[in-house]
């Protein structure tokens, strides 16, 4: 039952609650609790909650008699304030009411009349004066309603991966939804008894997100719903550092040789195995390391980097007075904002280059540009751009870019993966193996390809998550990277090839010469290079293996890796943070282990408050 009145231009959501669980006279009510409101017993309690019309709370709003010739009073005095989350509590004697509800300075919100009477379940009279948009429920019926549907994506405490949110609901019933992120709303959808449907979708904010959805039925009940999840990577490793962001904080360790743990120092080849917070960079929401080189978004959108910067790979369009000898320079290569870009949502290096995903669906790249990865038109042995130009040539829904050692690739909505630059060893999909020094300048379409969720690349391959859980893998095959079988070291496979004996994805994962799966149940597979423990077996033989297998012992529910040349991490959905591989320089984070060349079990890592 609803009613619209736009009041102080506040739009309400008025939810009763009579009795405990339902529309009931509470007779048994406890005299202790009663009294605290000046009351006695055989009162009829009424119970519920205060918002407004985004579902945030009202709190300190009072809700009390009014005196009014219309309405007989019996003596009943009872007067409520809403709590910090908007609850209340009213507790009345027989007789009809009219209940006023002012904001904390006195404004008048609404009134609303009701009834009881001895033996008699409360009953609402008059709801005319409404505040715009309200719900008289009881407790049973909002249960009822909320038992009804269910969000199946994005999942509670989930981390985004690409730069699109859909909402998959679940209904028994017919609702109509409502829905709100971070505050702010997103629209309404209808979902049919029985459907699936996932007709809104939302681009993700940078940072944590709240997803609310409130639906309502074809009687007016109404039920709201919450998840939480957090767009940006959290976990990033290079060839021989790694970075961890927490509540916008950044930490770093391992290889320091060209400042890229962004402390503004660099003496020689510093080992830094201490995780350490930067006091250099603040409200970090996303990063991306690789190589000796690192990248960062803020919470503005902005994008910072550090590191080694010989082809401009930093994008701060100058050379000289960043890429200065380490013996030298001092103080130098503290994270440093890009000129000239604006609203990123994800950021990425490849080996020598970094690509820039921004919220328009446009990407911009800089660093070398020797075999066209810069994707702008223009390439050749010894260019390279030191500031952002634009790639060319993809369409306006791109989600996810990634980068490997000269090729960049991405992804768009539609589930099409676009590939430029090296094609060396098939990395382009097109079935054609090119040379170490053709040029591919603009982005080309895998025309095999379609239905793409997820991409990842390593060194010279890729892999991509079909909608159906399926992977494809094409590139370098070698170290067994593609998961396709095989032994020695096999030829480049330059067509993308469904990876052996592999279901169920939810989520694509490499870098280097390995490669990585999470399957829907939470388990993990592994494929490639082993020689250093990085797939986290317990053992570093065989070096290779081919197909995907178990791997990552000891630890249970990844949700999100990151995953460096020959080392990785992985955050657990309980929060956890456990690394594993080759501990060159530290670079795995626990100084206890400086003499231990490889980790090859997962290890539990403590980040410093």
């Amino acid at each position: 039952m609803n009613t619209k009145r736009n009041i102080l231009g506040k739009s309400l959501i008025f939810v009763l609650f009579f009795g405990f669980a339902s529309f009931c006279k509470a007779k048994e009510a406890d005299s202790s609790a009663l009294a605290l409101l000046g009351l006695g017993l055989n009162q009829s309690t009424i119970s519920g909650t205060l918002t407004d019309g985004a579902g945030n709370p009202i709190p300190n709003a009072s809700l009390e008699i009014a005196t009014s010739a219309s309405v007989r009073n019996t003596g009943s005095r009872a007067l409520s304030t809403t709590s910090d989350v908007g609850s209340w509590q009213l507790a009345l004697g027989a007789g009809s009411y009219e209940i006023q509800v002012k904001d904390a300075n006195g404004k008048l919100l609404g009134t609303f009349k009701l009834s009881s009477a001895e033996n008699l379940e409360p009953s609402i009279e008059d709801i005319s004066h409404l505040t715009d948009t309200i719900f008289l429920v009881s407790l049973a019926n909002q249960r009822e309603v909320g038992s009804k549907f269910e969000i199946l994506s994005p999942k509670d405490g989930s981390i985004v991966k690409t730069y699109d949110l859909p909402l998959n609901i679940k209904t028994s019933d017919s609702l109509t939804c409502h829905v709100l992120q971070n505050k702010t709303d997103k629209g309404n959808f209808s979902a049919g008894k029985g459907e699936l449907t996932s007709s809104v979708s939302i681009k993700p904010l940078l940072g944590a997100n709240k997803i609310q959805v409130h639906c309502t039925n074809e009687a007016g009940v109404s039920a709201k719903k919450t998840i939480l999840t957090y767009f940006g990577n959290r976990i990033s490793a290079g060839g021989s550092h790694s970075g961890y962001v927490v509540n916008g904080n950044l930490y770093t360790w391992g290889r320091n040789n060209f400042g890229q743990l962004g402390t503004g120092t660099s003496t020689g080849d510093l080992t830094n195995p201490n995780i350490t917070k930067l006091s250099t960079i603040s409200n970090v929401v996303s990063i991306g390391f690789n190589q000796n080189s690192s990248i960062a978004i803020t919470d503005d959108g902005s994008v910072w980097t550090w590191g080694a910067n010989a082809v401009g790979q930093l994008g701060m369009g100058n050379i000289g007075d960043l890429q200065a000898a380490a013996t030298d320079a001092g103080p130098r290569n503290p994270p440093r904002k890009v000129p000239g870009i604006t609203n990123a949502v994800m950021a990425v290096y490849g080996f020598d280059h970094a690509l820039v995903l921004k919220s328009d669906g446009t990407v911009v790249a800089f660093g070398s540009n020797s075999v066209g990865q810069l994707g702008n038109g223009t390439g050749g042995a010894g260019t390279y751009s030191s500031s952002p130009v634009n790639v060319i040539g993809l369409p306006s829904d791109v989600i996810q870019v990634i980068g490997g050692s000269e090729h960049s690739a991405a992804l768009t909505k539609s589930g099409d993966v676009y590939v430029w630059g090296r094609d060396q060893y098939g990395n382009l999909g097109d079935g054609t193996v090119g040379t170490a020094t053709e040029v591919t300048s603009t982005p080309k379409k895998v025309s095999t390809l379609s239905g793409i969720t997820h991409i990842a690349n390593g060194r010279d391959h890729l892999l991509a998550l079909k909608n159906d859980g399926t992977v494809y893998a094409w590139g370098l095959a070698a170290s067994g990277q593609l998961g396709i079988g095989g032994s020695g070291s096999p030829a480049p496979v330059p067509t993308p090839t469904v990876v052996t004996g592999l279901y169920n994805v939810v989520s694509v994962w490499a870098n280097g010469t390995q490669s990585f799966a999470i399957l829907n149940d939470g388990t993990v597979k592994g494929w490639g290079a082993n020689s250093s423990g990085n797939l986290g077996t317990g053992l570093t033989t065989p070096a290779k293996i081919y197909t995907p297998g178990d791997i990552v012992v000891g630890v249970k529910d990844i949700q999100y890796f990151g995953c460096g040349a020959l080392h990785n991490f992985a955050i657990l959905k309980s929060g956890s943070l456990y690394g594993w591989g080759w501990n060159f320089k530290g670079s795995i984070g626990r100084s206890d282990l400086q003499e231990t060349w490889a980790a090859t079990t997962p290890i539990f890592l403590t980040i410093p408050q």
